[in-house]
């Protein structure tokens, strides 16, 4: 893998500061796209999650979550590279194998893995294809977007994904030329956030003028993996918009009581003990931490006896949210819970969690 340029002060990755705006309130976005948020949360919370979900409502969800992820790597890619670059290699003026190294070297800086190219065609026919070699990937099905979604960013043509996996900790992921599946034409819309500036300001770096608090997490180069030095989790940096739009699909399925498989299915997750109470108990860290990772701007926080209220102004992931806030509750009060919500057209999200009578 390439070199990762980093800023001298902080030793932050430049491509990170460079690709992402840090706005006041709580909000990351892509630099050459505001439209286009985006989070750093847990990745390992990820698969877990979806697995949760489908044990809940016994119903497989990897094609909805790979069909999602492409649609968003393709735009985020897409947005990225020079469209003079695509037409030279879509075109055959230059070769596209420098192109899946600078890839594989995003892909690391947002800590999706460490990825090897195994092999590629690229002739404009049914016969070309790329194959990567992902070890300690973030997440396997997201993965297979990320691939199949930069592959068409780079190529201009429609692609399909399968995967093997080599080992508990590396997949092979193969994208060929493929028509979408007609089962999701018209659907999984990406949502755009509405979202205010204001409200929360981070510490600047003065050389690279990313976030100071950046250089709280560690990027391991030669894993393709970020970790917290706090808390030694790993994280990963990607759009929120398209997991609201997996868990929309799902509700447009299988009905209305979908968002609360979601927040239940992340509830039973916090409570494995991947989190711990005491992220929470300092509401100004807590709120600094939430606006550095892109989740919001933590307005009100209370804890007691009879409850937790919490607002959150730009809120991203709400139902993801919604179950980490009962997780820690109910951790906290080692006792189970009821918990109601409202995410407002605004962007601010609600909720409140009482202890079950």
């Amino acid at each position: 893998m390439a070199e990762i340029e980093r800023c001298t002060a902080c030793g932050v990755p430049t491509q990170t500061v460079t690709n992402h705006v840090w706005l006041d309130g709580g909000i990351i976005v892509q630099s050459i796209n505001r439209d286009h948020r985006l989070v750093i949360i847990e990745c390992e919370n990820l698969d877990p999650l979806y697995k949760g979900i489908e044990e809940i409502i016994g119903v497989p969800i990897e094609r909805i979550i790979i069909e999602t992820k492409r649609r968003a790597t393709s735009e985020y890619i897409g947005r990225i590279i020079p469209p003079e670059v695509k037409d030279m290699i879509q075109s055959h003026q230059i070769s596209v194998e420098p192109m899946i190294g600078a890839l594989n070297v995003t892909s690391a800086v947002m800590g999706y893995g460490n990825t090897t190219l195994v092999g590629y065609r690229f002739e404009g026919d049914d016969d070309d294809f790329v194959s990567e070699r992902i070890k300690e990937p973030y997440s396997v099905p997201l993965w297979c977007g990320d691939l199949t979604g930069s592959t068409e960013a780079v190529t201009g043509i429609d692609n399909d994904v399968t995967y093997e996996m080599e080992s508990a900790d590396t997949v092979v992921v193969t994208t060929r030329p493929a028509e979408h599946l007609t089962q999701f034409q018209g659907r999984l819309e990406i949502k755009r956030y509405g979202f205010a500036e204001g409200g929360i300001a981070l510490e600047r770096c003065p050389a690279c003028g990313g976030p100071v608090a950046l250089s709280d997490f560690e990027w391991h180069d030669d894993r393709g993996v970020i970790t917290s030095r706090e808390t030694g989790r790993r994280v990963a940096m990607l759009g929120p918009a398209y997991q609201d739009a997996i868990f929309s699909e799902l509700e447009r399925e299988l009905g209305e009581t979908i968002p609360r498989v979601v927040v239940e299915a992340q509830r039973r997750f916090v409570k494995t003990g991947f989190y711990t109470i005491g992220e929470i108990r300092d509401e100004e860290g807590f709120r600094k931490q939430m606006a550095l990772r892109g989740l919001g701007d933590l307005q009100a926080m209370e804890l007691g006896e009879g409850g937790l209220k919490v607002t959150i102004k730009n809120a991203a992931l709400h139902l993801m949210m919604v179950g980490l806030m009962q997780g820690y509750f109910e951790t906290a009060a080692r006792s189970e819970s009821e918990v109601e919500w409202e995410m407002r057209d605004d962007g601010t999200l609600e909720l409140e969690i009482t202890p079950r009578s």
